[in-house]
C-alpha cells in the first residue's frame, strides 16, 4: 500500500542534515500533524489513524486522503494535488483487489468439503451452511439455507411477501364472512334488556370490516415500505466503503441484525397465541359455552348462541369463535411484529452511523439526515395505523357495552346529542371485556416505541451535527410538531371513546387529522 511506504519513509517530515526525513511517521505524530493543518477544525482521533497502520483492507477515507496529501506534499497545492490523485488510485486498486479476493474465496467455499470439520462463518459475511445428521458439514453456495423464524417474518412484512400476506388476510376475511353468512350471523340481534335489540352481527363489527379492509392493509403496507426501503436503499446509503467493520456488499448484515431479535419474535408469537387466543378463547368463551352463564360476559357474534340458540348452535359458535380468535391473535402479532421492525431499523441506523463516526468515515451528513428523516416519517405512518388498529378494537368493545341498537346509530346519536338535535342519550349495559386492557396495551406500546425511536434518531443527528446554518432544525420542527399532535390526538381519542358525550366528534377529528398529515406534501418529503 502506498501509504505504508510513505509513512515508513517519513514523507513530508522535516529533513535532517543528511537530506533524509527526520524518522518515519508514527500514529501519534501523524495524528498530531493532521489535526494541526489549517482548515481541519475537527482534527482526527488517534484510533482512526492507528487503523491506517494496521492491515486495513478498506483503505483511508477520501477526506482523510486530502489531509494526508497536504502533509506528504509539504502543504504545496500542486504537490498535494498529485499525492491526492496517487493515494486515491492506490485506494481504488486496494478496493478492486479486496472484491476480487472475496469472489475467489466465495467460489472456493463451494468446492471444498472437509469431513469431520466445522466451518464457523464470519460475522460480517455469513456463509451458506447446511448441517446434516452425518459426520460432515457441507458448504454449497448454490444451496439455499432454511430461513429462520425472524427472517420469515421479515420476508412476510417486506416486498412481495407483504402482498401475499394482505391477500391471505383478505381471503380469511372472505372466508369468515361466508361462514357467518351460512350460520346466519352476518346481521343478528339480541335483547339485553326489554325493548332493546342490540346488533352484534359480523358486518356491524368494525374489527371485522374496517380493520381488515383498511387499517390492517395500510399498516402492513407502511411496515413493508419501511423495511424494503431500508434493506434495499437506506442501509447502503448509510454504509461507506472505507468503514472496516461493515460489509456493504450484501444484506447478510441486515439479516444478522434481524436474527439478533429472535427471542423477541418468538416471545411475541407465544404471547399472541397463549394470551390473545388461548386465554380469551379457552379462558372466557369456553367456560361460558360449557356453563351457559352469560352474567357479566359481553355478548358478541360468538356468544349470541347462548341467548339465541335458534339462530346458531353452541357447537357452531365454538367452532366460529375458535377461527375468529386465531384471526384476532394473528393480526395482533402482525401489529407487534411491525413495531418491532421499526425498532430494528432504527437501531441498525444508529449502529451504522455510530460505527462510521468512530472509524473516521467520510460520511455524507446530508445523506444520513435524509435517510433518518425517511425512517422517522415511515415510523410515524406505522404508528398512526397502529393506533387506529387499537382504536377500532376499543370502539368495538365499547359499542358492545352500550345500549345502542347498532354501531352506526350509536355514533350518530352521540354526535347529535352534542348539538341538541336529539333527546336520546346513549346508555350502558352491565358487561365488560378484557379487550379494554388489550387496546390500552397497544396504545402504550405504540406511543412508547415511536417516541423512543424518534429520540434515538435525534441523538444520531446531534452526534453527526446534521443541523447547521444551511439546514437548521427549524426546517424539521414544523413536521415534528404535526406528527406529535396527531399521535397525541389519536391517543386521546382511544382513551376517551365512550367516556363523554361527543366522543364521536373527536373520532372524526382524529380521522381528518390523520388523513391531512399523511397526505401533506411537506411531510411526504420529510
Amino acid at each position: 500500500m502506498l501509504f505504508a511506504r510513505l509513512a515508513a519513509e517519513g514523507a513530508g517530515r522535516p529533513v535532517a542534515r543528511q537530506g533524509f526525513a527526520d524518522g518515519p511517521w508514527t500514529p501519534e505524530t501523524l495524528a498530531e500533524a493532521v489535526s494541526s493543518l489549517e482548515g481541519n477544525e475537527k482534527g482526527i482521533e488517534l484510533r482512526a489513524v492507528q487503523t491506517w497502520f494496521q492491515d486495513n483492507d478498506n483503505g483511508i477515507s477520501n477526506d482523510n486522503i486530502r489531509w494526508l496529501a497536504r502533509i506528504f506534499g509539504c502543504n504545496d497545492p500542486e504537490e498535494a494535488s498529485k499525492w491526492q490523485a496517487e493515494l486515491k488510485a492506490s485506494k481504488d486498486r486496494l478496493t478492486n483487489q479486496r472484491r476480487e479476493k472475496k469472489r475467489r474465496d466465495d467460489s472456493s467455499e463451494g468446492l471444498e468439503t472437509e469431513p469431520l470439520s466445522i466451518v464457523m462463518p464470519q460475522v460480517s459475511e455469513p456463509s451458506n451452511i447446511v448441517v446434516s445428521t452425518s459426520t460432515s458439514i457441507t458448504t454449497d453456495v448454490g444451496q439455499r439455507k432454511a430461513k429462520s423464524f425472524p427472517e420469515k417474518c421479515e420476508w412476510m412484512l417486506s416486498g412481495a411477501g407483504s402482498m401475499n400476506l394482505l391477500i391471505a388476510y383478505w381471503l380469511v376475511f372472505c372466508g369468515l364472512g361466508l361462514l357467518n353468512y351460512v350460520l346466519n350471523t352476518l346481521s343478528v340481534t339480541y335483547s339485553p334488556v326489554g325493548g332493546l335489540d342490540n346488533q352484534v352481527g359480523f358486518i356491524w363489527a368494525p374489527t371485522l370490516t374496517v380493520l381488515p379492509l383498511i387499517a390492517l392493509p395500510a399498516f402492513i403496507f407502511y411496515v413493508s415500505d419501511l423495511n424494503t426501503y431500508w434493506k434495499r436503499v437506506g442501509r447502503f446509503k448509510c454504509t461507506a466503503d472505507d468503514v472496516i467493520s461493515i460489509n456493504s456488499e450484501s444484506n447478510e448484515a441486515w439479516y444478522a441484525k434481524v436474527n439478533d431479535f429472535s427471542f423477541s419474535f418468538w416471545a411475541i408469537a407465544s404471547f399472541c397465541f397463549l394470551f390473545v387466543f388461548g386465554f380469551q378463547w379457552a379462558g372466557i368463551y369456553m367456560p361460558a359455552y360449557l356453563s351457559g352463564d352469560t352474567i357479566g360476559v359481553q355478548i358478541d357474534r360468538y356468544l349470541v348462541a347462548l341467548v339465541r340458540p335458534e339462530v346458531i348452535s353452541v357447537g357452531e359458535a365454538m367452532a366460529l369463535s375458535f377461527i375468529g380468535y386465531l384471526y384476532t391473535a394473528s393480526y395482533i402479532a402482525i401489529f407487534m411484529f411491525g413495531l418491532l421492525f421499526l425498532v430494528i431499523v432504527v437501531l441498525d441506523y444508529q449502529d451504522l452511523c455510530t460505527t462510521a463516526a468512530l472509524e473516521g468515515s467520510a460520511a455524507d451528513t446530508n445523506q444520513l439526515r435524509k435517510v433518518g428523516q425517511k425512517i422517522v416519517w415511515g415510523g410515524f405512518r406505522i404508528a398512526v395505523f397502529a393506533l387506529w388498529l387499537a382504536s377500532l378494537v376499543k370502539l368495538q368493545i365499547t359499542y358492545l357495552s352500550s345500549d345502542g341498537p347498532d354501531f352506526v346509530t350509536w355514533l350518530r346519536t352521540d354526535a347529535l346529542s352534542v348539538f341538541g338535535a336529539t333527546s336520546i342519550r346513549n346508555g350502558w349495559l352491565d358487561n365488560t371485556s378484557i379487550s379494554h386492557f388489550t387496546s390500552f396495551l397497544m396504545l402504550v406500546v405504540t406511543v412508547t416505541i415511536f417516541v423512543v425511536c424518534a429520540l434515538v434518531i435525534q441523538t444520531v443527528f446531534e452526534r453527526l451535527s446534521v443541523y447547521d446554518q444551511d439546514y437548521p432544525f427549524s426546517l424539521d420542527q414544523h413536521a415534528i410538531v404535526k406528527m406529535l399532535a396527531v399521535i397525541g390526538l389519536l391517543s386521546f381519542n382511544l382513551v376517551l371513546v365512550g367516556r363523554f358525550t361527543g366522543f364521536s366528534l373527536l373520532l372524526a377529528a382524529s380521522t381528518l387529522a390523520s388523513l391531512h398529515v399523511l397526505s401533506g406534501p411537506k411531510l411526504r418529503t420529510f
